[in-house]
């Protein structure tokens, strides 16, 4: 059995909001694109195409957060007789409540002559973990192959459209004639979430910016992710000056010997502490609590699940009651309706059918039936059979079950598999949880057990205390949906008990 960390458990708390951060982050820097002709947007001509495919395109930018250097990002873009070829790099220091710990991402790829993608690696790598996908373009799909824990699992998506990358983004800009209310729409990719979604893009002005010690002149260009702008500057030769991203995180053109200088003691950026929500007042034993009255300001739009459950909605007051286990009457197991079937079969990172996990699940609950008893032996087995540590990955079932480690992005993965895998229809919850005066941004479980029931296996609470606040259900690529809350979400502590 692995010991638990004598380290706060608070320093595992807001994992979940730093991987849609910088899976968002990636996605603006290494980013799958499609260009409509929309709203008056320049058509990309032949010629224009060929003279780019002329020269090798390279571009270094050193990252910054708040002013303090905290990481780099290097692309090139390569002639080939049969289209291009496109390196892409990005690396950043992370601080996570003082864990400190370094992301390297890798995007190689072969482009048509158009700069559509024909296929691609991805490599997501923090200390130890490591995380590969590849894909390609086939009969109008895209074939996607991930690597984890040893294992290979594939998965195909179909396509509407070509797609590019973000770099094939950057070589589309500069090779436009920019004007001032250009309007272009893009459909992106993220492949560290696997998710897709149309944003707009809009040419907004034209002004002077300053990178070093000069003076130049740019085109605002502003796109809208999620809700959330994003803005990139470029000159009117094409280039791409500077963007400004998530938390303070900004990227600025520089070369080779700028962007790399000072690596070694580059500060780490800090992410998790900064987009904590401070409420107005502090909450006394959260832990213990039976119900809690949240005000919420700063959030609006579609794709939250914020009603639902043990959630109550109403006039822009949110109620969340615990569940009272002793009036639920439980069902047995396993579960195995068409209502369900979502909540119960395998994906990418769910690997709720991998042999080894379909073992261990029932080691763990053996004869019983009852699920919400199943739950309970499932929530202590996870809880005291990882390590509770700060990991920056994507995370994944088995990789997770074979490193016996995590943080709560991990332990929701690994409790949903294995719950899964014995009949027990589970979800992935992302929202916040309270602790020492912030709502921080976690993951947790939601279980069917009769209704559903939250379940923290991190915290090992089943149910889990009313100081987690849902805002999102699912998987990686609507967990990326949480950075339209960044600087937005306000809490105003109402009542509890």
């Amino acid at each position: 059995m692995s010991t638990i960390s004598k380290k706060p458990w608070r320093r595992r708390l807001g994992f979940t909001l730093a991987i849609a951060i910088l899976a968002a982050w990636i996605c603006y820097v290494a980013v799958f694109v499609y260009r409509l002709n929309y709203g008056g947007g320049e058509v990309l001509t032949p010629e224009v195409q060929q003279l780019a495919s002329q020269e090798l395109q390279e571009e270094w930018f050193t990252i910054y957060q708040h002013g303090n250097r905290t990481g780099y990002s290097h692309t090139e873009i390569r002639p080939r007789p049969e289209g291009y070829a496109l390196t892409e790099e990005l690396f950043l220091r992370l601080d996570f409540l003082g864990d400190i710990q370094d992301l390297f991402t890798r995007v190689q790829a072969k482009l048509e002559p158009d700069f559509s993608l024909k296929s691609f690696t991805f490599r997501l790598q923090a200390g130890p973990i490591y995380y590969n996908l590849s894909g390609g373009i086939k009969d109008g799909s895209l074939l996607l192959v991930s690597q984890m824990a040893g294992q290979e699992r594939s998965q195909q998506l179909p396509l509407s459209h070509p797609i590019y990358l973000g770099s094939g983004m950057k070589s589309f800009i500069a090779q436009q004639r920019l004007r001032e209310g250009n309007t272009y729409r893009l459909a992106l990719f993220d492949p560290s979430t696997l998710s897709q979604t149309m944003v707009p893009l809009r040419v907004e002005a034209k002004e002077t910016i300053q990178i070093g010690s000069r003076n130049l002149e740019a085109y605002r260009v502003v796109l809208e992710f999620h809700g959330v702008k994003l803005r990139t500057w470029v000159s009117p030769y094409g280039e791409v000056l500077k963007e400004e991203g998530f938390l303070g995180l900004t990227m600025v053109r520089s070369d080779r010997k700028d962007a790399l200088a000072g690596f070694a003691e580059a500060t780490a950026a800090e992410l998790v502490r900064e987009a904590a929500v401070v409420p107005d007042r502090t909450i006394a034993r959260p832990r213990l609590l039976r119900s809690l009255r949240l005000q919420l300001t700063g959030i609006t739009g579609e794709g939250w699940d914020l009603a639902g459950g043990r959630q109550q909605l109403s006039e822009g007051e949110l109620l969340i009651v615990r569940e009272v286990l002793p009036q639920i009457s439980s069902v047995q197991i396993p579960l195995s309706t068409a209502e369900m079937a979502r909540d119960l079969q395998s994906s990418l990172l769910i690997q709720s059918d991998e042999p080894i996990l379909k073992e261990q699940a029932a080691a763990i609950v053996g004869e019983e039936k009852d699920a919400l008893r199943a739950v309970e032996l499932i929530s202590s087995w996870v809880y005291h059979n990882l390590e509770k540590r700060p990991t920056l990955s994507i995370p994944n079932a088995l990789g997770v079950y074979k490193m016996r480690a995590g943080d709560c992005n991990e332990h929701s993965v690994l409790f949903a598999a294995l719950a899964r895998s014995v009949g027990i229809p589970t979800r992935i919850t992302v929202g916040l949880l309270y602790t020492k005066g912030r709502f921080y941004y976690h993951a947790w479980n939601e279980v069917y057990v009769g209704e559903w029931v939250a379940v923290d296996s991190l915290l090992n609470q089943v149910p889990a205390d009313p100081t987690h606040v849902r805002l999102i259900t699912g998987e990686l690529d609507r967990q990326v949906l949480l950075v339209r809350a960044l600087g937005r979400l306000g809490i105003k502590v109402i009542d509890y008990e």
